[in-house]
C-alpha cells in the first residue's frame, strides 16, 4: 500500500495531512476597492468593468497555492467547495472574498460553509438574490440551494422552492460590498416549507435542510466521487452519510473516516479518476518546482484544458471523468511534458527543477530505475505499460539527460491522466 512504500501508517499519514492544513491563510492580492465604505453604483459598475482580468490573477495566485502549500488538504477541499458553489462573478475582490470564506470552512463544519455560502456577496449576486424581493420574488437561490447544494434533485418539491425563495427575500449585497437584510424588502409572513408552517427565515430554511439526512447522503456521495471514485460505492457512501451527519456535518470527521478506511486504498479504487486540470497542472508544478517568465502561460494551459479556478462555466460546476478529454485536450494532456519540461518554443520563459527528481531515481539499481519511475508517477495497474516506450530516443550523454527523458516519456502515458 502507499502507506507502506512511505513508511508511515494511515493514522500518520491522516494525522500529518491535518496538521499541515491547520489554520487558514488568506489570499490578499487585492484590497477592498470599496475602502469600507458605501460606494455609487457608477463606481461599482465601473469596479465591476475592469476586474476579469483581477479575477485571473487572483486564479493565478490560488494556482501558485496550491502547487507550492504543505497545507495541500486544506486547498484540494477549498477547490471542491469551489466546484461544489460554483461562482463566477465579473467582481474580482469579491471572488477572492469568496475563495477565503471556502478556504477558512474547508475541513470545518458544512454547515457553518453553507450557512456563510447563503450570505456571501459574490454568490448573492450570482444567483440574482440581490433581485429576490417581496413583491416580486426571485426563485434562483431557493432552487440551487435544494438541487446543488444540500438535497440533490427531485427531493423536493416546486413549492417548496417557491415558499423558500420568499424567506430569502432581502438577502442582498450593500454599498459596501457586505450581506445585509434589508426588512423592507423581507417577507415576514407565513410560509410552508417541507410540511412544515410558520414565519420562516433564511437561516430556518437552511436548517431544515441540514436536518434532512437526504443533505448528508448529497455531500457524502459527491465527497466519494472526489476522493475515491466516479462509481460510488452505495454502502460505503451510506457510512460516510452517518458519520456526516451524526457529527453534526465535521467535515474533519468524514474525511478522517474516509482517509484511514480500506475503501480509500483498495487497490480497485486507486488510479480510477482522470485528473482534472487544475489536478494536473498542479501536479507538474509541484513535482517539478517550475517556474514561470510569464505566470499566464499557466493561465493559458488551464484554459486550453477546460478549467481555470474562479471560471465556473455555471453554478453546476465543471464536469468530470471523461468530460474532461475530447480530440484536442486529450492530444494537448500529452504534449504537455514536451512544453513544460522538453526544449519547446517555451523553453527560455519556462525553468525545471530536476535537483530533487534526477538523484531520488539515480540512487536506485540500474534494473530498478524505470520501476521507481513508474512506482512514483503512475497511480493506476502498470502491468500493461511497454517499458521500452519509455527510453525510446534516450540521450546518452549524460545521466541527468537519461533521466529526464525516461520521466518526460513517463509523463506522456496516458497511464498518467489517471489519479
Amino acid at each position: 500500500s502507499i502507506s507502506k512504500q512511505l513508511g508511515y501508517s494511515r493514522d500518520q499519514l491522516v494525522k500529518s495531512a491535518f496538521k499541515n492544513s491547520n489554520g487558514s491563510v488568506d489570499i490578499s492580492i487585492l484590497p477592498d476597492p470599496t475602502g469600507g465604505k458605501e460606494v455609487s453604483s457608477v463606481k461599482v459598475l465601473r469596479m465591476i468593468s475592469r476586474s476579469k482580468e483581477q479575477t485571473a490573477q487572483v486564479s493565478l495566485e490560488w494556482t501558485k497555492r496550491m502547487a507550492s502549500t504543505k497545507a495541500q488538504l486544506r486547498e484540494k477541499m477549498t477547490l471542491f467547495w469551489h466546484d461544489h458553489f460554483a461562482t463566477n462573478i465579473p467582481f474580482a475582490y469579491l471572488m477572492q472574498k469568496q475563495n477565503n470564506t471556502l478556504r477558512k470552512h474547508a475541513l470545518g463544519n458544512f454547515g457553518e460553509l453553507l450557512h456563510a455560502m447563503a450570505k456571501d456577496p459574490a454568490m448573492i449576486l450570482f444567483l440574482n438574490n440581490q433581485q429576490n424581493k417581496k413583491r416580486k420574488p426571485n426563485e434562483n437561490f431557493a432552487r440551487e440551494v435544494m438541487e446543488l447544494f444540500t438535497l440533490g434533485e427531485g427531493n423536493y418539491t416546486e413549492q417548496d422552492i417557491k415558499e423558500a425563495a420568499r424567506c430569502f427575500t432581502g438577502w442582498h449585497m450593500n454599498r459596501k460590498g457586505e450581506f445585509e437584510l434589508d426588512n423592507q424588502h423581507h417577507d415576514h409572513g407565513v410560509k410552508t416549507i417541507f410540511g412544515q408552517t410558520g414565519r420562516f427565515s433564511g437561516e430556518d430554511v437552511l436548517n431544515m435542510l441540514l436536518k434532512n439526512r437526504t443533505t448528508a447522503h448529497h455531500i457524502s456521495q459527491k465527497l466519494y466521487r472526489h476522493l475515491i471514485d466516479h462509481n460510488a460505492n452505495t454502502a460505503f457512501v451510506s457510512k460516510m452519510t452517518d458519520v456526516l451527519y451524526n457529527s453534526n456535518y465535521s467535515i474533519e470527521a468524514v474525511l478522517r473516516f474516509v482517509l484511514r478506511s480500506d475503501e480509500f486504498y483498495d487497490e480497485r479504487n486507486i488510479g480510477t479518476r482522470i485528473a482534472s486540470p487544475t489536478e494536473l497542472i498542479v501536479r507538474y508544478l509541484r513535482l517539478f518546482n517550475i517556474k514561470f517568465k510569464y505566470e499566464k502561460l499557466i493561465l493559458a494551459a488551464q484554459k486550453k484544458l477546460g478549467q481555470v479556478p474562479l471560471f465556473p462555466p455555471n453554478v453546476s460546476g465543471w464536469g468530470s471523468q471523461r468530460e474532461w478529454i475530447d480530440s484536442s485536450t486529450l492530444l494537448y494532456r500529452m504534449q504537455i511534458p514536451q512544453l513544460l519540461l522538453g526544449q519547446g518554443s517555451h523553453r527560455r520563459s519556462i525553468s525545471v527543477d530536476w535537483s530533487r527528481t534526477v538523484p531520488f531515481f539515480e540512487a536506485n539499481e540500474s534494473e530498478n530505475q524505470i520501476e521507481s519511475i513508474l512506482e512514483s508517477m503512475i497511480q493506476c495497474n502498470k502491468d500493461r505499460i511497454d517499458r521500452s516506450i519509455l527510453t525510446m530516443d534516450r540521450p546518452t550523454r549524460t545521466t541527468v539527460s537519461r533521466f529526464e527523458t525516461m520521466i518526460k516519456n513517463t509523463l506522456s502515458l496516458p497511464e498518467f491522466q489517471l489519479i
